[in-house]
């Protein structure tokens, strides 16, 4: 009898979820604006106040019909650049975790940018030759799906409002965390690791209300109860790494993502890693438009955006009409209710 009302439970959630997936609209583009004076990473966004602000809807990497359940489940995304580096301001709201033995108690975020021509926002890369758990070296034949993970922060050595600087030799920082790293799917993470690899992100990060508030408090809470975690972030637009590094230049675009790991997604072991929250719906790539001095990008590249926009606005998967991508989808919805309910 508990087994039945368990399953019953499982696709209830599966039909809030489908419903509120119908009002998940993806970002199609940021516009990266060209600046002679650049932000103080620090942490504060006093100095972003004439920059435009975009705020993304924020769903479950692998189960899109899951929203981020705290505040308005969106992340504000702000971008500027220079001629040499880009610069992000990203504030998710959140409830404070931090803990100095344990990242996945601490909060985390990464950039994405698409590398490999194959590679989708939807699982990480989606190579459908990486492994579905443990992955101990990039799978052969996956190049093609390789996802650029910039400045993938994770906390525990690290202070609020404090500057952590880039690092040479490797994509893995040993002081802050902030390794800069390469995927093709959310198990097959990679440091930077050629022999031109370095870690060329920078950044400082807070939280506006850093003391602990429980889960519950979230069913009625609003962003401003819970407080925001504030990352400001920076790299250069040229490196030396071409194998796991993207490339961006000025007047050009990129399909870009962004993603965040709940430390509260477990209260005894915190996110996993699989766990986390992405823009587009869980599925589309978001174009990042590094403007030029007239506020332009190649005509190249908006040409292959307006080509994305069509082919999106012909995808039925993540429609409520009994599709087979959507029963799929679904599918996955109920193994991970299900799971919760069981757990």
């Amino acid at each position: 009898m508990n087994f039945a009302r368990n399953i019953l439970l499982a696709f209830g959630v599966i039909s809030l979820s489908g419903q509120a997936s119908t009002a998940c609209t993806p970002i199609k583009s940021i516009t990266c604006t060209l600046v002679s004076e650049t932000p103080v990473l620090d942490g504060a966004s006093d100095d972003w106040s004439n920059v435009e602000v975009i705020e993304a809807p924020l769903t479950h990497a692998l189960v899109p019909l899951e929203s981020y359940p705290i505040g308005n489940g969106t992340v504000k995304i702000r971008c500027v650049h220079d001629a040499e580096r880009v610069y992000f301001l990203f504030e998710v709201p959140g409830i404070y975790r931090f803990s100095m033995e344990d990242n996945k108690k601490c909060a985390s975020i990464s950039t994405m940018f698409k590398m490999g021509e194959d590679a989708t926002l939807y699982n990480m890369g989606g190579c459908p030759l990486a492994p579905g758990g443990e992955c101990e070296a990039s799978p052969e034949g996956c190049d093609s799906y390789k996802v650029d993970l910039g400045g993938h922060w994770e906390l525990k050595t690290t202070e609020m409002s404090t500057l952590y600087r880039v690092n040479d030799g490797t994509g893995n920082d040993e002081a802050a965390n902030k390794d800069d790293e390469y995927s093709v799917n959310p198990y097959c993470r990679f440091d930077d690791d050629d022999e031109k690899a370095a870690n060329e992100w920078e950044g400082a990060w807070l939280h506006s209300k850093p003391t602990k508030i429980e889960r519950a408090a979230t069913d009625t809470a609003t962003m401003n109860d819970n407080g925001l975690y504030v990352f400001e972030m920076a790299r250069s637009l040229q490196t030396a790494s071409t194998e796991t590094d993207a490339q961006l230049e000025n007047g050009k675009a990129i399909d870009f993502g962004f993603a965040f790991w709940d430390p509260l997604e477990s209260e005894e072991n915190g996110w996993t890693d699989a766990g986390h929250y992405v823009t587009g719906c869980s599925k589309d790539w978001i174009s990042l438009r590094l403007v030029d001095e007239k506020g332009e990008i190649a005509e190249e590249d908006l040409v292959r955006d307006d080509a994305g926009t069509a082919e999106e606005g012909e995808s039925a998967a993540f429609s409520t009409n009994g599709s087979a991508i959507y029963g799929l989808v679904s599918a996955f919805v109920f193994a991970h209710a299900l799971k919760k309910i069981i757990a």
